[in-house]
């Protein structure tokens, strides 16, 4: 762990002009987003929380990055504080891509309480341990746990990715949605399978050491995914996706 000095801080030197560029992409997105919603009257409430959670979270992240210096994004709040803001983007569209599931099916059936109920379970006890990693990373003594901590933490986020597959296609949702819902989906769960790799991958320090020393990693395998993720939400809102499926008109209640 001698080579970790400099963990949790990344070694590369952010990109000031990029993360203003695409920080204003998100905003883009965030604001159709809430143009969509508003006209929507917010139903269905759930995803649309969700995915607004995700967007400003994300959006905030990037200006913090573009305006910060170096100094001060390497310190213990800052770090902690834009950590945290992009853990809460990627995990709310995780959830928002399960609840969609639901919005589906009958909102109050009991496949629709286990999902939720499944899914927001899991998201919390990923949240429980990196809270203690995230604080164990800060004293040498403790990097090791660290680690492990956020190898366990992002585990569960991984697993919640993959079996997202085998509960939409048991739920037999597919069958009941339009062929944009389907695509939303497709694209939304692909792409935050991509990120929980990524984040997994970078929890082993011979890795994390690697993608520390360039941002470029960052921007190919965590904001892009994220960024398509809500650009397809944006350009296939709901209120446009779940027009048409067979619960549409009980479900635009949630």
């Amino acid at each position: 762990m001698a080579s970790l000095t400099n963990y949790p801080f990344p070694s590369y030197e952010c990109n000031v002009p990029a993360a203003a560029v695409v920080s204003s992409l998100i905003g883009i997105s965030l604001i159709g987003w809430i143009v969509q919603s508003v006209q929507a009257r917010f139903k269905p409430r759930r995803p649309m929380i969700l995915i607004l959670i995700a967007h400003l979270t994300i959006f905030i992240e990037l200006v913090l990055r573009a305006a910060l210096t170096t100094e001060t994004r390497n310190t213990r709040a800052a770090f902690t504080a834009m950590s945290v803001l992009v853990t809460v983007g990627q995990r709310t569209i995780i959830l928002a891509n399960y609840d969609y599931l639901t919005q589906v099916l009958e909102d109050k059936s009991k496949t629709s309480r286990a999902i939720i109920i499944g899914s927001m379970l899991g998201a919390i006890t990923s949240s429980i341990l990196m809270a203690p990693a995230g604080t164990a990373s800060y004293n040498p003594e403790t990097i090791e746990r660290s680690f492990r901590l956020r190898q366990a933490s992002t585990a569960i986020i991984l697993i919640m990715t993959i079996v997202f597959y085998p509960v939409w296609f048991f739920t037999k949702t597919w069958k009941l949605m339009t062929k944009l819902a389907i695509i939303l989906l497709f694209i939304s769960s692909i792409c935050t399978l991509i990120v929980a790799f990524y984040v997994l991958i970078t929890s082993v320090p011979a890795n994390y050491l690697s993608v520390s020393r360039n941002e470029y990693w960052y921007y190919i395998f965590q904001f892009t995914p994220a960024a398509i993720a809500l650009f397809t939400w944006t350009i296939l809102h709901p209120k446009r996706s779940l027009s048409g499926t067979a619960t549409a008109t009980t479900t635009t209640t949630a």
